[in-house]
């Protein structure tokens, strides 16, 4: 069975059949915290020392400038 796992920090998590895959996705979601997004400005759940949420991050990595 494939499951869809998404977050704010990363966004899609492809490929999740692996167990140790799975712990990391857990983790990530135990330690994520909600805060203000610094380019897009919704409350989204990320790591706390991120500030940008993955839709934001990849539109900066891609030049486009908020």
């Amino acid at each position: 069975m494939n499951r869809s796992y998404y977050d704010d920090n990363f966004g899609h998590w492809d490929d999740m059949h692996d167990e140790d895959a799975i712990a990391y996705y857990n983790y990530v979601q135990e330690v994520s915290v909600e805060k203000e997004c610094e380019g897009c400005h919704r409350t989204v759940k990320l790591q706390p020392h991120y500030g940008y949420c993955d839709a934001c991050a990849r539109m900066r990595e891609s030049g486009i400038d908020f």
